[in-house]
């Protein structure tokens, strides 16, 4: 994990588990938490109000001054109202250098806070070829808690600990970078510019911690690339000098059921196209949003997959495709469609003419004829498929004829469970 981020997740911890109560206020000026690995992290003017704590036992947590374990009892046992870090310096070993400034956490209570905001972050990562910078824009979380931090903490197991908030506002932010391959003098530069716009996230949970429901947004991403690059060059000869895109995402688990409906899961990339999935999984135990990594990954390979669809539009990218193809053999796009059809047909005698192969040529060959949507949807013949068949797929052919897949011309009716929005 970067630096960066491992400073950010260990001052989160701090900045979150605490508990109100009605005591002293405490003013540290400056803190100093040094890392093994050589880094360090300045806090400069902390404040904690209504704090429970004396001045030396907060100081000892933001300098790192005691063991795991008395770090994860005297967290435990922390209250304050409010904790603010007007700034933030973080240093890494190999030169990064990053500030944040205005770290608010308020109405801190049970481990968690009514609320987190982060005013801004800026940051420096210094290359030969040329630094790359970071910026980031207002951040502000609702309803933050973090159980099983202080366990975390006192047994060195990640895994016990969880992050849950009901609502995230980003205001967005961006990083440049250089591109190695691309000369510095180079006609309108040789850095890489990704920037993300406003961003939110809302989720609701059970008051043991099972997840309800969960949606995402990302907006105005873009993608610059150096015009002489490689990448650059070949965007630019499609028409794209930037790729501009938005992502979208929501979810919802049924804890009693154990059913999880992805209802979309979306990226709309203008004048390309766009794709999105959606599916419902049976049988998936809540130790699947909760528990550590082995047994996550245990709970959703003994979960079903119930359907599973996928949804592609075309805005513009398939065409400027055949365009390039026509052009470069010196042949019509009627050809150029006409050879891929004819590729495509052939597909299900790879797999012994299997059904499943055979209807998603036959979609296919109908985009190809008129690229405007494309659908397909998967479900087992015989019922859901356990997903850890998927996993572990010995013979294709016997496994893609347990699948039932139709396409757009056999798409659900309404008295099915909905899949995601048609794109």
């Amino acid at each position: 994990m970067p630096p960066f981020f491992r400073a950010a997740l260990f001052l989160a911890g701090f900045a979150l588990a605490a508990t109100p109560a009605t005591a002293g206020d405490i003013a540290i000026s400056q803190a100093v938490l040094n890392s093994a690995d050589g880094g360090k992290v300045t806090f400069k003017n902390l404040s904690l109000k209504d704090c429970n704590l004396t001045e030396a036992e907060a100081t000892s947590l933001f300098t790192g001054a005691l063991s795991r374990e008395d770090a994860g009892a005297l967290l435990g046992r922390m209250t304050a109202s409010e904790v603010r870090i007007p700034e933030t310096v973080i240093e890494a070993a190999n030169g990064d250098h990053f500030t944040v400034k205005d770290i608010v956490a308020e109405t801190i209570a049970q481990g968690g806070a009514q609320s987190l905001a982060i005013a801004s972050a800026d940051g420096v990562l210094p290359d030969d070829a040329g630094d790359s910078t970071l910026h980031l824009d207002a951040l502000r979380v609702e309803h933050v808690s973090m159980p099983g931090l202080a366990a975390a903490l006192a047994t060195t197991d990640p895994g016990v600990a969880a992050f849950r908030f009901s609502h995230l506002v980003w205001q967005g932010g961006g990083i440049s970078a250089v591109d190695k391959a691309t000369p510095a003098g180079a006609p309108g530069g040789n850095r890489i510019v990704l920037h993300v716009g406003l961003s939110t996230i809302d989720q609701n949970f059970t008051p043991d911690g099972a997840p309800l429901d969960g949606s995402a947004s990302f907006t105005g991403i873009s993608l610059k690339l150096p015009p002489q690059s490689r990448g650059g060059a070949t965007l630019a000869a499609f028409g794209y000098p930037e790729l501009d895109a938005d992502f979208k995402m929501a979810g919802a688990y049924d804890p009693a059921r154990k059913i999880y409906a992805l209802q979309t899961y979306t990226i709309d990339i203008q004048k390309i196209g766009r794709v999105g999935l959606s599916g419902q999984l049976s049988g998936l135990d809540v130790s699947a949003f909760r528990s550590e990594r082995a047994v996550r990954e245990k709970a959703v390979l003994a979960s079903s997959l119930d359907w599973a669809q996928i949804d592609v539009s075309n805005a513009g990218l398939f065409d400027k495709i055949v365009a390039a193809v026509s052009l470069s053999q010196g042949k019509t796009p009627g050809a150029v469609k006409g050879e891929w059809r004819a590729i495509v047909a052939q597909a299900p005698l790879l797999f012994s003419g299997a059904q499943a192969v055979a209807v998603v040529a036959q979609e296919l060959e109908h985009f190809i004829i008129d690229p405007k949507t494309l659908t397909l949807r998967i479900k087992g013949k015989d019922g859901p498929l356990k997903v850890s068949e998927f996993a572990h797929i010995a013979d294709p052919t016997a496994f893609l004829n347990k699948l039932d897949v139709s396409g757009s011309s056999a798409a659900p009716g309404a008295a099915e469970t909905a899949p995601g929005s048609r794109l």
